[in-house]
């Protein structure tokens, strides 16, 4: 009957312990890594912030190339139309010229020229679009180059 006893005081005792190290709680992480882990999580979003800039940047790099091209054919036209208003002109030196026929070149002549300096513009202000936007990458990285955790974090 001892044994009996034994066992029915025994059996409890070891329920309660494993019961009991079972909820015990055994961190793998330190205390302060926290801050070391939301410093990396910053880090990754400017990251990602970069390179998005940086997809928006080349986005934007197409359209000045678009338009550089639509700014050399305008000139060209406009070159074009200022050589025949200048043969013209040589024409009307030898006093052989029709009246409508000129006021058409010179307002095809400014047409053109109105229509360069507009791709000009457009191809300017394509350009200030761009580098405000290496401006904001280069203030990014700077950011970034502050807030990289000296902290090598390693889990075991």
């Amino acid at each position: 009957m001892n044994k009996k006893y034994i066992y029915l005081l025994l059996f409890p005792t070891l329920f309660g312990i494993g019961s009991s190290s079972a909820q015990t709680y055994v961190d793998k992480v330190s205390k302060d890594s926290l801050a070391i882990l939301n410093g990396r999580l910053d880090v990754l979003k400017n990251i990602q912030k970069i390179q998005e800039l940086k997809i928006r940047e080349a986005a934007e790099e197409q359209a000045v190339e678009k338009l550089r091209i639509k700014l050399l054919e305008a000139n060209d036209k406009a070159k074009e139309s200022a050589a025949k208003n200048s043969k013209h002109a040589q024409k009307l030196a030898n006093g052989s010229v029709n009246a409508k026929e000129t006021a058409k070149m010179a307002k095809r002549a400014k047409n053109d020229m109105e229509e360069s300096q507009n791709a000009l513009d457009r191809y300017n202000k394509q350009i200030r679009k761009v580098e405000g936007i290496r401006e904001q990458i280069q203030s990014e990285e700077k950011k970034l180059g502050d807030k990289k955790p000296a902290i090598i974090f390693d889990y075991k």
